[in-house]
């Protein structure tokens, strides 16, 4: 490719030599004529495309977006030819300043890519009231894509939830692909110690979590692991290393609920509920009732995993169980303190008819099973309701087994408990459909999945068939139909000590 001259524009035009004096050449000077400027480093090119071909029919320079463009025209100077054109001072007007470098289109799909990606995964309402770790995706969009980890996960994500939403087979293979890219770089991440830690390397393998659920084909195994490599993480980070900026407690609060999902799955306590770590959210307790939610149910897992050792061979039942019945006790009397706080003014939500909301009856073979529904005042109202139905469900069901275990009890207290726990399956299963709805977003569909799994538990135990259906119907009406393959098997959580008594009538359902 012949060497483009870099001549004024006149000059190249009478293809004559041009001494490229600065400002304006001498050779135009001598001339009498306006010496037009010069091209800069940088060039627009303009291209045509026919409608046969997607190729570029005609390629050319669009001299005209920087022709006079070192010179300042006024409407005067424009009307005489150019005779009276009124210059810049010298030091007013750098010939060679640096062009803007341009965006790549690389950067330019992936800005397009987190929007649709924002947009498809959030609530759609605006001034909507978000869980923080909803919040925290919110804020990807002013997270500097400053680490190539980050920036690969974020990727991998968003063509996830393109693939999803578009029920594309072909892009969920090209989404996997870019997986796999993002754990080359995370594993890169890791094994610097100081990358390590830092928050786009926690963020990228959070992003990651969240892909598993969307196309995740390890049946749980890879949220499992990444969650646990964010465990890792953050005891190499300490306690001490959260609080100092918006990003670390987002990222905390994410990691935190995604551990409770693993804890009540394996029924094992983690790190999180030890008085150093529930010290990182004291604060954020006092004003949000989330992170005060999150800061009780943080500790059931503990109490499962304490409840599961008192089988095993060594154990000593007749020394541990009091203190584990009244620690789940005074476990359950905070949780009944801080639903009683949220709901000081009454609930927060509202009985409609599951007719009324939208799209649920597309993933509900029966509608009147549950029915009337709950409709929220807002998408955090109802993800903190569900958690706390979800968790008490969980927690009074093992409260309740070891009760029956260790302590007889008579027919007007297993009246008692069964009304008490069935009424927290009946309520998982009427909040769920307010989360389904399109405008839930897909932060709201899979928030019903572990909701589901423990009424769906309940039921099985409760040999309750109809409602067992209605879970595993909804269950899979918020997933994508014949994207997983093999389709996701729900499994979870044990729901240990239920099971009707001799002599005791047992209400199906919560009914």
């Amino acid at each position: 490719m012949p060497k483009r001259s870099s001549g004024c524009f006149e000059c190249r035009q009478r293809k004559v030599r041009c001494d490229e004096a600065r400002p304006e050449c001498n050779t135009c000077v001598r001339r009498g004529t306006k010496c037009p400027g010069y091209r800069p480093t940088q060039s627009f090119i303009l291209h045509t495309f026919t409608e046969e071909s997607e190729r570029p029919g005609i390629i050319r320079e669009d001299e005209n977006r920087y022709r006079y463009s070192n010179l300042s025209q006024s409407p005067e100077g424009l009307s005489r030819g150019g005779a009276a054109v009124r210059l810049h001072p010298a030091h007013a007007r750098p010939v060679d300043a640096p062009v803007p470098r341009q965006v790549s289109p690389i950067a330019i799909d992936r800005v397009q890519h987190l929007g649709n990606f924002l947009q498809l995964y959030l609530p759609m309402r605006e001034a909507e009231m978000l869980t923080p770790p909803s919040a925290l995706l919110l804020s990807l969009a002013a997270t500097p894509a400053s680490r190539n980890v980050f920036v690969a996960s974020l990727d991998a994500l968003s063509a996830a939830q393109l693939a999803v939403s578009d029920k594309t087979n072909v892009l969920i293979n090209r989404s996997r692909s870019l997986y796999g890219t993002a754990l080359s770089q995370l594993m890169k991440a890791i094994s610097e110690p100081e990358r390590a830690v830092e928050n786009e390397t926690l963020l990228a393998t959070y992003l990651l979590t969240l892909y598993e659920v969307f196309v995740g084909v390890t049946a749980g195994h890879g949220f499992f692991f990444h969650v646990q490599g964010l465990l890792h993480l953050l005891q190499q980070r300490g306690p001490a290393s959260f609080g100092h900026s918006r990003l670390d407690m987002q990222l905390f609060h994410g990691i935190r609920y995604n551990s409770l999902s693993i804890g009540y799955n394996f029924r094992k306590g983690s790190m999180l509920d030890s008085p150093e770590w529930l010290a990182v959210t004291a604060k954020a307790a006092k004003i949000d009732p989330y992170v005060s939610l999150l800061d009780i149910c943080i500790c059931i897992p503990r109490i499962l995993e304490r409840t599961d050792k008192l089988a095993q061979p060594s154990a000593d039942p007749a020394a541990d169980i009091e203190r584990l019945i009244d620690d789940a006790k005074q476990l359950a009397g905070r949780a009944f303190e801080w639903i009683a706080h949220f709901s000081r003014d009454g609930p927060r939500y509202s009985k409609v008819d599951a007719s009324s909301i939208d799209g649920f009856l597309d993933k509900c073979s029966d509608p009147e099973l549950f029915n009337p529904v709950f409709a929220f005042k807002s998408f955090g109202t109802a993800n903190m309701y569900c958690i706390y139905w979800m968790s008490m469900l969980i927690l009074q069901s093992n409260t309740f087994g070891l009760l029956r275990r260790f302590r007889a009890l008579e027919p007007k207290q297993l009246m008692l408990w069964d009304r008490e726990l069935a009424g927290y399956a009946d309520s998982i299963c009427r909040g769920v459909p307010y989360s389904c709805r399109p405008a839930a977003g897909y932060v709201g569909r899979f928030g019903t999945f572990t909701p589901l799994i423990v009424a769906r538990k309940y039921f099985e135990a409760k040999k309750a068939e109809r409602e067992i259906k209605w879970c595993e119907a909804v269950f899979y009406g918020n997933r994508v139909p014949g994207l997983y393959s093999p389709p996701i098997e729900i499994k979870g959580v044990k729901i240990p000590g239920l099971r009707a008594q001799q002599g005791v009538t047992v209400a199906e359902g919560g009914k």
